[in-house]
């Protein structure tokens, strides 16, 4: 998994939480720990901020496990697939940094070449 593909991934995990997989990985209890790691790195190359986001979904094997299955359905079906995702937008809102690193590394999913 390149760099690019990871970080794409996280980011659609992040922005639908599919089967609310934050909360039933147990990855919420260690936003904090992403976040601080990924606002230390935030002026780094993707590179060293995909290593981050692969060191601690380490801790948490079913968002792992997501996160490879994403670039899977990438692989099969494109960028612009849906999936089941919740309303629920607490986690984001909590963890704005994190949303703001993510959005400045990986285009917007699901937009055209010169729309928007």
């Amino acid at each position: 998994m390149t760099p690019e593909q990871r970080l794409a991934a996280f980011w659609e995990i992040w922005e639908t939480n599919p089967d609310n997989i934050l909360e039933t990985s147990g990855a919420i209890q260690g936003l904090p720990t992403l976040r601080e790691s990924l606002v230390a790195c935030q002026n780094q190359s993707d590179a060293d901020v995909a290593a981050e986001i692969k060191k601690w979904c380490r801790s948490y094997p079913k968002l792992t496990q997501k996160l490879m299955d994403k670039v899977g359905e990438r692989k099969l079906r494109g960028a612009n697939n849906d999936g089941p995702q919740t309303d629920d937008r607490a986690v984001v809102n909590q963890y704005p940094e994190i949303t703001q690193i993510l959005r400045n590394r990986v285009p917007r999913m699901g937009t055209k070449e010169g729309k928007s």
